[in-house]
This record gives C-alpha cells, sequence and structure tokens, in this order.
C-alpha cells in the first residue's frame, strides 16, 4: 500500500507511540468497565480497533514498538493500582496478534487506503474484522478458560461474545480513527463544517429521544428504532466516509450508554432479564447493519464522484488534444500550401521574369532611340509599357516574399534605428509624401532587442507606405515609438497613425488575406507579408480604424530576449 500522509506523521515518533499508550489504554478501560460484574467477557472491545488502526497508520518499522507497547499496557490496564499477572501479558499478546494480522493482510494483499473512499476498502475492512477475530476468539476464549478466568461451561457463550467484541471494535474505532486521521477537516468549507455539527447535534437528540423517552414493549414493535438511519444517509451523502464514522460514534456512545442503563429497545428487561451482556450483543448487531451499510454507501458514492472527475479530466484532455490536433493539422495544411505556392512561385519567376527581362531591355532601347518631338504616340506606348514591366516585377517580387519561409537571423539590434531607416525610405520612395506632415515620438531609452533588421526594414517599410498612399492630399502621418505592458511582459510598442479615410468593416475583415487588394495597381500580399514577419519575431500586430477618422497599426515587438530565439541569436 502507498505510503499515505496524515496529521500523526508530523509529530515525533517517540510523541506517537506515547499517544497511542494512551488512546489503548483508556480504549482498554472503556471495554473493561462494559463487562458486567457477572460476566467475564466484554461485548464491545474498542483496543482492538486502535491497535489495527495504529499499525495500519505506521510504517512497518513502527510495529514492533507499538505492539510491544500495547503488550504491557493492557495488562497494567485490567488491573489498575497493583501488578499485572503474568498471565495478563499472555492474553494480551494473544490480543496483539490479531491486530498484527489483520493490518498485515489489509497492506500486503489489498493496499488498503485509509481514507476508506473505495468499496473494496470497506469490505476488506469488513472481512479482516470477521476472519482475525475470529481466530482471536478461537485462541483467546480456550486460553482464558485454561486460565481459569471463565468457567469452561461457559466457553460456548463467552466466545461467541468475545468474536462479536472484537469485531465491533474493528468495525467501529478503526474507520473513526482511519478516516479521521487521514483528513480531518481538509476539504470543507466553514458551511460544510457546520453543517455537520447539526447533522450530529439532530442525530444525538433522535438517539436520546429513541432510547429515553419513547416507550417500548418486549410486546410491541417500535420502528422508531430506525429513526436514526436517515441520519446516517445523510452523512453519507454529503459528507463520506468521515462523516459516516463521526455519526455512527454518536449512534455507538449514546445507543451503548442507554443500554447500560436499562434504556431502549436493548435494555436487558427487553431483550434478556438475566443478562446485559446479551443485551450488548444485540446492540452490536444493529450498529453492525448501520454502519456497514453507511461505510458501503459513502465508499460507492466517493468513487462515483471520482470517476464523474475522472471522466471530465480525460474529457477536458481529449478537447484539448482534439484542438492541438485540429492546430497542427491546419498548420500542416498551411505548411503544404506555402510549399505549392513556393514551388509555383519559383517556376513563374523563372518563367516570366526571364523574358520580362528580355521586354524590359528592348522597351529601354527603344526609349533611347525614339524621339518625343516626332513620336509622341510611340513614346506614350513606351511609357505604358515600362510601368506594366515594373509591375509584374513588382507582383513576382511580393509572391516569391510571400511563399519564402521567414526565418529572421536574430540579434541585438536598436529598434528605434530600424524604424527611423523604414520611414525613410518610404518617405523618399513614395511621391505624395511631400505632402504629408510627419509627427515622430521614439524613445531612444528602449532596450536593445534581438530582431532581424532587413525583414523588419521590410513589414515597416509596407506599413509606412500604406499609410502615405492613404493620404494623396496630404495629412499627418504620427509615428511613436515606446513601451508598454502586454500579456505580463514588457513589450515595445510602435504606433502608425495616420489621417486618411479609414478602413471599412468588411475591408478590415480580409485585410490580411493573401492576394486581397483594394489598390488597382496592387498585389495583395504587403499586410499578409507584414504579419508573417511580425509573427516570427514573437510579437503582434494591431489595427484600429474608423471611417473618415483615418487608421492606426500598433506593432508590438518583445524586448530583451524573445522565446526560442537564444539558438538563433
Amino acid at each position: 500500500m502507498p505510503d499515505t500522509k496524515h496529521i500523526l506523521q508530523r509529530w515525533h515518533p517517540l510523541a506517537r507511540v506515547g499517544l497511542f499508550a494512551l488512546v489503548y489504554f483508556a480504549s482498554t478501560r472503556l471495554g473493561m468497565s462494559i463487562v458486567p460484574p457477572d460476566e467475564h467477557v466484554s461485548a464491545l472491545w474498542p483496543s482492538s480497533g486502535v491497535a489495527l488502526a495504529a499499525l495500519l497508520l505506521s510504517r512497518f518499522r513502527s510495529w514492533p514498538a507499538l505492539l510491544l507497547v500495547a503488550i504491557i499496557v493492557e495488562p497494567f490496564a485490567y488491573t489498575p493500582g497493583r501488578l499485572p499477572h503474568l498471565s495478563s501479558f499472555v492474553l494480551s499478546t494473544g490480543n496483539l496478534l490479531e491486530a498484527l494480522l489483520g493490518a498485515f493482510l489489509l497492506r500486503r494483499y489489498v493496499g488498503i487506503r485509509p481514507t476508506l473512499e473505495r468499496v473494496r476498502d470497506v469490505l476488506a475492512l469488513l472481512g479482516a474484522a470477521l476472519l482475525t477475530t475470529l481466530l482471536s476468539a478461537s485462541w483467546n476464549v480456550p486460553l482464558l478458560a485454561s486460565l481459569g478466568k471463565i468457567p469452561w461451561s461457559a466457553w460456548k457463550s463467552q466466545w461467541w461474545v468475545f468474536f462479536v467484541g472484537d469485531s465491533m471494535g474493528v468495525l467501529l474505532v478503526t474507520p473513526a480513527l482511519l478516516t479521521w486521521a487521514t483528513r480531518g477537516l481538509d476539504g470543507w468549507s466553514r458551511a460544510r463544517q457546520a453543517e455537520l455539527v447539526a447533522l450530529l447535534l439532530l442525530l444525538g437528540l433522535t438517539v436520546q429521544l429513541v432510547f429515553s423517552w419513547a416507550p417500548f414493549d418486549s410486546s410491541d414493535y417500535h420502528p422508531v428504532t430506525y429513526l436514526a438511519f436517515p441520519f446516517i444517509l445523510w452523512a453519507a451523502l454529503r459528507f463520506e466516509a468521515r462523516g459516516t464514522t463521526a455519526a455512527l460514534a454518536i449512534l455507538a456512545g449514546l445507543s451503548l450508554l442507554h443500554t447500560l442503563a436499562g434504556n431502549g429497545p436493548f435494555s436487558p428487561a427487553l431483550v434478556s432479564p438475566h443478562s446485559t451482556t446479551r443485551s450488548v450483543v444485540f446492540l452490536q448487531t444493529f450498529l453492525a447493519a448501520m454502519g456497514v451499510s453507511g461505510l458501503l454507501l459513502a465508499a460507492a458514492l466517493r468513487e462515483r464522484r471520482a470517476a464523474q472527475e475522472k471522466a471530465t479530466h480525460l474529457n477536458r484532455e481529449l478537447h484539448l488534444s482534439l484542438e492541438e490536433l485540429a492546430h497542427a493539422q491546419r498548420a500542416l495544411v498551411h505548411r503544404e500550401r506555402m510549399a505549392a505556392l513556393g514551388e509555383l512561385s519559383a517556376s513563374v519567376a523563372h518563367e516570366v521574369r526571364n523574358p520580362l527581362a528580355a521586354i524590359s531591355n528592348s522597351v529601354a532601347a527603344l526609349t533611347r532611340m525614339a524621339t518625343p518631338e516626332e513620336n509622341s504616340t510611340a513614346w506614350e506606348l513606351l511609357g505604358v509599357m515600362s510601368e506594366e514591366i515594373a509591375r509584374l516585377d513588382h507582383l513576382v517580387t511580393g509572391l516569391l516574399d510571400f511563399a519564402r519561409p521567414v526565418e529572421p537571423r536574430l540579434f541585438p539590434q536598436a529598434l528605434d534605428s530600424v524604424v527611423e531607416g523604414a520611414l525613410e525610405s518610404s518617405l523618399r520612395s513614395e511621391p505624395g509624401a511631400r505632402q504629408v506632415r510627419v509627427t515622430r515620438a521614439l524613445d531612444p531609452q528602449l532596450p536593445q532587442t534581438l530582431l532581424d533588421p532587413q525583414l523588419l526594414h521590410l513589414a515597416l517599410s509596407n506599413l509606412f507606405t500604406n499609410a502615405l498612399q492613404a493620404m494623396p492630399q496630404g495629412g499627418e502621418l504620427r509615428v511613436e515609438l515606446g513601451r508598454e505592458q502586454c500579456g505580463g511582459r514588457t513589450m515595445a510598442s510602435l504606433t502608425i497613425t495616420d489621417t486618411g479615410p479609414g478602413i471599412p468593416p468588411e475591408v478590415m475583415a480580409r485585410m490580411f488575406e493573401p492576394f486581397y487588394t483594394t489598390k488597382a495597381a496592387g498585389t495583395g500580399l504587403g499586410l499578409a507579408i507584414v504579419r508573417r514577419i511580425v509573427d516570427a519575431h514573437h510579437g503582434c500586430l494591431e489595427v484600429r480604424s474608423s471611417v473618415g477618422q483615418g487608421t492606426t497599426f500598433i506593432v508590438h515587438l518583445p524586448l530583451g530576449e524573445a522565446p526560442g530565439t537564444a539558438s538563433a541569436a
């Protein structure tokens, strides 16, 4: 059985042995107090349950010390105030062999869990209680008769009392000690603890009413005896094994006190006028039925809850696995598409650029040979051909850039210099940039970060060019570079804001799709390439736009070393 942690393990070994000795002595005295003056054997022996629980809660190396202490303590509890006889130590040794055998069987062959959260644990404890106490009674009762403690004529009746007393000690005491020593009040809120207190108080009041005030007669059957059963069900349903054992302790304690006092349905006057022990034995059968039913119900409910929790956990894991599988499948399809697009792009570039270069060279030669004054129409047509050649070359270049895998070569670089370089490049290349007023707010104190200057320059140039093209009649371009908290870490934040016409919602929904464009001469690959480059830098791209009020692109990039980039750097 796996070693189960419990509150007693926090104590020093000597303190645990001392506590066991004290509890074992008190339980032995309690068992002796139940024996009537004219009887010889107790009908309830709590010491058997205490010894078994102590062995189950202890490691194997602690067993010799516990058994030796119990063998010494028990005879002194038999005869308080004087030295015990040697035969008392022999009897205590026989009693402890019962607990030793039960603990060994339960731990070696059953693997019992002290929490009693499985039906097999409750059934195993019940079986061990019956088997070991059967052997103990068969050994100790003849020993008592041979030592003159009981007459041989009463051997059979005393054997039955001894067997019932030890069995009930195990069934009532051992579960309570095991469950409360391992878990205590763990997992219960204050409301749940208050509910348990209310349950125990109501149960105690009900037992008090049944055993002290309810009228009983030997000729009548009174169902009020079973009024305690709903409380046992309540404890099993709401508090599982711990609440059930606490309820059984209240029920057993009060019913036993009333029966010994001659009250209740199991009083000697109703059951056996000449034997108090016989009345207690009848009471024990009632308690055994209640206890076994409650513990089995609590264990079954606990197993059902555990199965439901496991099924929920497995369903959650299955859902996550399916999501990961779908994500991997999408990524695989995307890679296959990109591979196919790459092959197509390489083929197109090879088949188109070679004749396109020849055409471009021919147009350039014709342009040098043409005279504008004499061949104005030819000059115009040559200009159109030059523009279309440039457009086709731009299209092939964009297609190759989009199809090519983005694998940035990262190394520490100042981000503000890359931003400034991309902005100046866009301002030089865009004819309408002279009419746009540019406002910069770059934080020079930003730390260096890992990035690929060429790829990032390409992405930022696209964003700056788009912003400038959105303001052909002039406007204002604001470029801000700072830092902000994003996702629990500090990120560099580049904000590019124009005062153009804005982007309609239907265009916003598709603006990052490849080959989607609203420009007459556009390829629809610019923003798709920008997003791929930003993602490759472990950043994120955000767009905010209102029709008639302009557009803002925000690029978030991690400051310092990005995840997974140390090897690349």
